[in-house]
């Protein structure tokens, strides 16, 4: 079973509604891999299924609702 994946890479923006708006500190290769993420100057290990479905999307909702 094959899923095609985008890689995402470092300083890509995330928004978490808790934590607000962070950076991904290492890029991404696939969805069930772990990345670190940066949010108020404290590093989180963040699922890269978890980034990709909540933090991505909530970012770019931000920033459209914002414009």
């Amino acid at each position: 079973m094959s899923q095609e994946f985008t890689v995402i890479p470092p300083t890509t923006k995330v928004y978490c509604p808790k934590r607000g708006e962070g950076w991904t500190l290492t890029g991404i290769t696939g969805i069930d891999e772990n990345a670190s993420v940066m949010f108020s100057g404290v590093r989180y290990t963040i699922s890269a299924k978890e980034i990709v479905e909540s933090l991505l999307p909530n970012f770019k909702n931000r920033q459209e609702s914002n414009n």
